[in-house]
C-alpha cells in the first residue's frame, strides 16, 4: 500500500526533481538553525524518493526524518507508513508554505556573492601568462639552434607551469591562452622526443597536443599536432596511416601558407612510402606552391620548430624523391636546400635541416655511382657532434650506408672506409642518449 508520502507529493504535483530542490532547500534551513553538520549538503537519490512512495523501506537514517518532518509538518513515520484514502482525506491539510522568504532571499544572494568572490580569486595575473608565453615562444625559436635533450627539460617545465596555472584560474580567456601554451608545449616536447629517439613518447606528447589544440579551438596547432602524427606513422611502418593523418590535418581552419606546405611535403612522404608516384609529385607541387602573404600565428608568428621554410621544404622533398629512386629529383631538390641555407642569414635555418640535405644529397649521388661526389656530400656531415645526430638524420645517413653495399660498391676500398666512418657516426648518436630500444625507422626526419 503506499504512504502518506506518497499522497501529499501527489497533491503537491512533486516529481523527483521538484521534491529533490525542497529537500535540499529544508536541509539548508536546518543546518542554519541547529549547525548539525548532518544538514549540510544533505540530498536525496531517486531510488530513496520512490521507496518513500510505496512503503519498501524502513525508518530512514538522520538527517532524513528531520527533513521530512519539517517539509510536510507531519512525524516521519506517519509519512512513510501505510495510508488508505480515507485516512489521507482526514488528514489535515499542511498548512502552505510561503514561496519565498526573506532570509531565503538573503542566502541567494549570499551563495551568488561568495561564489562570485571564489572566481575572482582565481585569477592569474596577466604579466603571468605573459611570461610563460614569452619562455614558449624562445624554446620554439631555439630549438633550432639548442640540442633537443635541453630544450626537453625546459620545455617540460614550461608544460608544468602551465598545467598548474590551469587550476589556478577560471577565467575563460586566461584558460583559453593556458591550453594553446600547453599544446604548444606538448608538440615541442614531441618533436624532441623523436629527435632523442623516442617514438612512442612522441607520439603520446603529439597526441596531447592535438587535444589541447582542440580544446582551444586552434586550427593551426591542431594540423601542426595531426601532421607530425602523420609524419611518425610513416617512420613507424605505417604510410597508410600516415596518409589518414594528413587529411585530417588538412582539414583544419586558420593554417597559413606555409602551414600547408608543410602538410603537402608530410604528404608527399607519406604516399612516397606506398610508392603512389603521380600524388607523391603532386604533393611536392603543392609543397612548392607561392605562398604570398597567407600567415598564420603559430607556423609563422612563432615560428622556429613550428616554421617551414623553403630550404626545409626541399630537404623533405629530396627524402620523398629517394623514396621513389628518383636520383635525379633527389640531387636536384638536395641542392636547392642547401643553396638556399648558403644564402641565409646565420642561425636562421634549423641547424639539422643541412646535414639532412647533405646526407640526401649522398644518397642521390651514389644512384649515379658518384663515390667521391657522396663522400664529399657527407663529410660535413659525419662531422657534426653527438648532440645533433637526431633520429632523423641517423636514419637518413643509414640510408648512404645501404646504398654502399650495393654491388657497384662491393670492392671498393673508398666504399668501405665510407661506411666504416658511417658506423662510428652512428654508434655515438642523439638517441643513444636515451639509451638502446627497438624502433623501426624509414628514410626522413623530424624537419617534415
Amino acid at each position: 500500500m503506499d504512504t502518506l508520502f506518497d499522497a501529499l507529493v501527489t497533491e503537491q504535483g512533486m516529481n523527483y526533481r521538484t521534491f529533490a530542490a525542497e529537500y535540499r532547500r529544508v536541509a539548508a534551513v536546518l543546518y542554519r538553525e541547529t549547525e548539525d553538520s548532518a544538514y549540510r549538503n544533505a540530498s536525496v537519490t531517486n531510488k530513496s524518493f520512490l521507496r518513500w512512495r510505496s512503503g519498501r523501506t524502513s525508518r530512514p537514517h538522520h538527517p532524513a526524518p528531520a527533513i521530512l518532518a519539517r517539509l510536510f509538518n507531519q512525524p516521519s513515520l506517519a509519512l512513510l507508513a501505510p495510508c488508505t484514502d480515507e485516512q489521507v482525506r482526514a488528514l489535515p491539510a499542511a498548512p502552505p508554505r510561503p514561496v519565498l522568504d526573506e532570509s531565503e532571499l538573503a542566502m541567494t544572494a549570499r551563495d551568488a556573492h561568495t561564489h562570485a568572490t571564489d572566481a575572482a580569486s582565481q585569477l592569474l595575473p596577466d604579466l603571468s601568462l605573459d611570461q610563460l608565453e614569452d619562455d614558449l615562444v624562445r624554446l620554439v625559436r631555439a630549438n633550432t639552434s639548442t640540442p633537443p635533450h635541453l630544450i626537453f627539460a625546459q620545455a617540460r617545465e614550461v608544460l608544468g607551469l602551465a598545467t598548474v596555472m590551469l587550476d589556478r584560474t577560471q577565467v575563460l580567456s586566461q584558460r583559453g591562452r593556458l591550453y594553446l601554451v600547453a599544446g604548444q608545449a606538448s608538440a615541442l616536447l614531441g618533436a624532441c622526443a623523436f629527435d632523442l629517439g623516442s617514438l612512442p613518447t612522441a607520439v603520446e606528447l603529439l597526441r596531447a597536443s592535438a587535444l589541447y589544440g582542440q580544446v582551444a579551438e586552434h586550427g593551426p596547432l591542431q594540423a601542426y599536432a595531426h601532421g607530425y602524427l602523420a609524419l611518425l606513422s610513416y617512420w613507424n611502418g605505417n604510410p597508410n596511416q600516415a596518409v589518414r593523418q594528413i587529411e585530417r590535418a588538412q582539414s583544419f581552419s586558420g593554417v597559413g601558407a606555409t602551414g600547408r606546405a608543410r602538410l603537402a611535403a608530410i604528404a608527399a612522404r607519406s604516399y612516397a612510402h606506398l610508392g603512389r608516384v603521380e600524388e607523391t609529385q603532386a604533393a611536392i607541387g603543392r609543397s612548392l606552391a607561392e605562398r604570398g602573404a597567407d600567415r598564420d600565428e603559430l607556423h609563422d608568428g612563432i615560428g622556429g620548430e613550428f616554421d617551414f621554410s623553403l630550404e626545409r621544404v626541399a630537404m623533405s622533398n629530396s627524402a620523398s624523391f629517394l623514396l621513389l629512386r628518383d636520383g635525379a629529383g633527389a640531387e636536384a631538390s638536395a641542392r636547392r636546400s642547401l643553396e638556399l641555407i648558403a644564402s641565409q642569414v646565420s642561425g636562421s635555418t634549423p641547424l639539422v635541416v643541412a646535414p639532412q640535405a647533405g646526407a640526401d644529397l649522398a644518397t642521390a649521388l651514389l644512384l649515379r655511382r658518384d663515390l667521391d661526389g657522396a663522400a664529399d656530400a657527407l663529410q660535413p656531415v659525419l662531422e657534426l657532434p653527438r648532440e645533433w645526430r637526431g633520429a632523423g638524420l641517423v636514419s637518413r645517413v643509414n640510408s648512404v650506408r645501404t646504398e654502399l653495399a650495393s654491388p657497384a660498391f662491393r670492392d671498393s676500398p673508398a666504399a668501405r672506409d665510407l661506411a666504416d666512418r658511417i658506423d662510428d657516426f652512428t654508434l655515438v648518436a642523439a638517441p643513444r642518449i636515451l639509451g638502446p630500444g627497438a624502433m623501426r625507422l624509414a628514410v626522413g626526419g623530424p624537419s617534415s
